[in-house]
């Protein structure tokens, strides 16, 4: 009998917000976390990170360019971990001063629309909050893929309607997936 196989989709801004908000900015180890939320008998195929590169002003400070720098280094240590992809977007400032993620949502759907549409993966665990990808988890759905939302406290209550199952990240989870900073 064929293993299940697992693609796992964060969407790193939406986990940052996370661990700032609710676990006091505690660094975890996301090779860890992938591999403690991939149940027993399961492989995981690969764990797809999206993450927004910070916006740099033409006049940037050096406290912008060294968080750029830090975001970059970060990036660079998740690409050299076994079976994991780093998709990156950006931060665009509107014209009123706002900023907006670009390229997250879309490349993130279109990674699991091909492994789900080619079967490559039985099921998807998402890291994510965002209703923008209601439609993206319906389509999942519809060719057969089991879904599975992790989320913090506040997600909308449509996210969880639409996934077939959903994992609150706790403290326990967080604990058991810091990184190890000897």
């Amino acid at each position: 009998m064929k293993r299940e196989v697992i693609g796992i989709f964060i969407d790193g801004d939406y986990f940052d917000g996370i661990l700032r908000n609710e676990f006091d900015s505690q660094r975890i180890d996301f090779f860890t976390f992938s591999q403690l939320i991939v149940p027993d008998g399961t492989q995981r195929f690969r764990t797809y990170y999206y993450k927004s590169i910070p916006y740099l002003s033409a006049d940037s400070s050096p406290e912008e360019r060294s968080r750029n720098d830090g975001v970059e280094k970060f990036l660079q240590s998740l690409r050299h971990l076994p079976r994991f992809k780093v998709r990156t977007g950006e931060l665009t400032r509107t014209m009123d001063g706002q900023y907006k993620r670009k390229g997250i949502n879309v490349s993130m759907a279109v990674d699991v629309t091909r492994l789900s549409s080619e079967r490559i993966v039985d099921q998807i665990f998402m890291v994510c909050s965002d209703p923008d990808l209601l439609p993206l988890i319906k389509a999942a759905r519809d060719m057969g893929t089991i879904v599975r939302l992790y989320h913090g406290e506040n997600i909308p209550e449509r996210m969880l309607a639409e996934c077939d199952e959903s994992i609150r990240i706790d403290e326990d989870l967080i604990n058991r997936s810091l990184r190890d900073n000897s």
